[in-house]
C-alpha cells in the first residue's frame, strides 16, 4: 500500500474561509483552485502527486466490506450487457466498458482524491514520480471555471517551453479532442500516447485559440534551484517533491554551505506537494535525528509517526516562503519547521490540505487511490481546510506575482525575507 499526500483538489477549494480570499485568487490564477495538480512533462500526478511511506499490507476478501450488494450489481450488469449487446448500434469496446466500471467505483466514493488507474496509467504515474519520463515539460490542473485543463507551470528549456506555451494557458483540446470535463489523468494519457512522437495542443490565451505542435522528448525534471544572495543568504526553491528532489536539495545545501551560507530561504510557493519520503528526507536535513516530522491518524484512531533520520542539522536562521498554492508535503515541511522554531514563515496562508491518500496496486497492474487518514504537525495541529498562517504576512496581487516571475525586484515576499535575515 502506497501512502500518498495528494495535491489539493477541486472540492476542498470550495470550502475556504473568507479570511483566505486572497489565497483563492492565487488558486484561480495558478490552476482553477489548484485542482488535483498533475505534472505533465507530459505530466505528473502529483500528486501533486504520490507519497511513499513504506507501509505494506495484504488484504483478503474476508473482514472488509463497503455495503455493496454484489449479487444485485452483477445481475444488473448482466442485464445491461445483454441489452447493449443486442440493441446497441455501434461496436462495443468491452475493455473500455470494464475499465470505466472500475473508474465509476472510485468516483462513487465521493472522495475528490479517489481515482482508479488502468495498468498503463499506473505505469505512467510511477515513472513520473521518478522525475524522469517521456513528455513535454508542463504541469496542469483543472480549471473549475471552464472545465478545461490549465497549465500551472512550464519548465524551462523543456519541449513545451521551446514551443511557446505559457503558465495560465488553457488546454482546450489535445490532438483535436476536447479536454472539457476530461479527467486530468485522461489529459495526461492523451498527451503521453506512445504512438505519437508529437502532440497537438489547442491553447486558449487572451481570448484566442491556437494550435501548438510539441515534440515529446525524455524529460528530466530539476525540482530544486538555488543561488547565493547578498550577505551570504542562501536561496533554495523547490517546485515539487519527487524521488530525485531530496538528493537535489541536499546537493544545494552542501553547495551553499561551501560558499559560506549564514542563513537560508526555502521557497515553497506554488509547490503543491509530492512524495512523503522525499519530504521527510529533506526535513531530516534541517532538524535533529529522531525528531517527529508528522504523524497520521486513520478512521480507527491508529497513529503512525514519521521521524527524521539523518541528524544533519542546519543551525542557521531559516525563512520559508509560502502562498495559497503551498500544499500537502510542502505544508508538512513548513508546519514541522515552524513548530520547532526552526524557521520563520513569510507570505500568505497555505492551502490547507491535511489528508493522506494511498495508492494500492492490484494484481493485474492497475491500482486504486483513496483517502485513508489525516495528518498532523508535530504539535498536533490539524491544518486541513485551514492552512498554515505565516509568521509574517506579505500579500502579493496577481499582477505583482506575474511581474515577480521575471523581475526579482518585484517579489515583495522574497524582499521581506531578505530584510528579516539581514537584521
Amino acid at each position: 500500500m502506497t501512502i500518498e499526500l495528494e495535491n489539493v483538489s477541486e472540492e476542498e477549494s470550495k470550502e475556504q474561509t473568507e479570511e483566505r480570499s486572497d489565497k483563492k485568487q492565487q488558486h484561480k490564477r495558478k490552476g482553477g483552485c489548484f485542482k488535483t495538480v498533475m505534472l505533465a512533462f507530459a505530466m505528473v500526478i502529483v500528486v501533486g502527486v504520490s507519497f511513499f511511506a513504506g507501509r505494506q499490507s495484504v488484504m483478503t476478501s474476508s473482514g472488509f466490506g463497503t455495503g455493496l450488494n454484489n449479487g444485485t450489481i452483477l445481475r444488473k450488469l448482466s442485464l445491461l450487457e445483454a441489452y447493449t449487446g443486442k440493441y446497441y448500434l455501434n461496436k462495443i469496446d468491452a475493455d473500455n466498458v470494464e475499465q470505466n466500471i472500475y473508474k465509476g467505483f472510485a468516483k462513487g466514493l465521493q472522495d475528490p482524491y479517489a481515482e482508479y488507474y488502468t495498468k498503463e496509467e499506473f505505469k505512467q504515474l510511477t515513472e513520473e514520480d521518478s522525475g524522469e519520463y517521456e513528455g513535454i515539460g508542463i504541469s496542469v490542473a483543472k480549471d473549475t471555471d471552464t472545465g478545461y485543463a490549465e497549465i500551472v507551470s512550464v519548465f524551462k528549456d523543456q519541449p513545451a517551453y521551446k514551443a511557446g506555451l505559457k503558465t495560465g494557458d488553457l488546454i482546450i483540446a489535445v490532438n483535436k479532442k476536447s479536454t472539457m470535463n476530461m479527467e486530468l489523468q485522461e489529459v495526461v494519457s492523451e498527451i503521453k500516447k506512445k504512438e505519437n512522437k508529437k502532440v497537438v495542443l489547442t491553447i486558449y490565451r487572451d481570448k484566442k485559440s491556437k494550435d501548438y505542435t510539441v515534440k515529446k522528448s525524455s524529460v528530466q525534471l530539476d525540482t530544486v534551484s538555488y543561488k547565493m544572495k547578498e550577505k551570504k543568504i542562501g536561496y533554495i526553491a523547490v517546485s515539487q517533491f519527487l524521488e530525485n528532489t531530496g538528493d537535489q536539495f541536499d546537493k544545494a545545501v552542501t553547495a551553499l554551505e561551501k560558499k559560506g551560507m549564514k542563513s537560508l530561504i526555502i521557497d515553497l510557493r506554488d509547490n503543491g506537494g509530492g512524495l512523503l519520503n522525499t519530504c521527510t528526507q529533506m526535513v531530516s536535513r534541517v532538524i535533529d535525528k529522531d525528531k517527529l516530522i508528522v504523524y497520521t491518524k486513520d478512521k480507527e484512531g491508529n497513529k503512525e509517526e514519521f521521524k527524521s533520520d539523518s541528524g544533519k542539522t542546519l543551525d542557521i536562521p531559516i525563512i520559508i516562503l509560502v502562498n495559497g498554492n503551498t500544499a500537502s508535503a510542502s505544508e508538512i515541511m513548513t508546519g514541522c519547521l515552524k513548530d520547532y522554531g526552526k524557521a520563520t514563515v513569510v507570505g500568505t496562508t497555505t492551502y490547507g490540505k491535511g489528508i493522506v491518500q494511498n495508492i494500492m496496486p492490484l494484481t493485474d497492474g492497475s491500482a486504486i487511490k483513496f483517502t485513508i487518514a489525516k495528518y498532523y504537525t508535530p504539535n498536533g495541529t490539524d491544518i486541513h481546510k485551514k492552512g498554515i498562517k505565516p509568521d509574517v504576512k506579505v500579500k502579493m496581487s496577481d499582477a505583482q506575482w506575474k511581474k515577480a516571475q521575471t523581475d526579482e525586484k518585484a517579489d515583495k515576499q522574497l524582499k521581506k525575507a531578505i530584510e528579516l535575515l539581514e537584521k
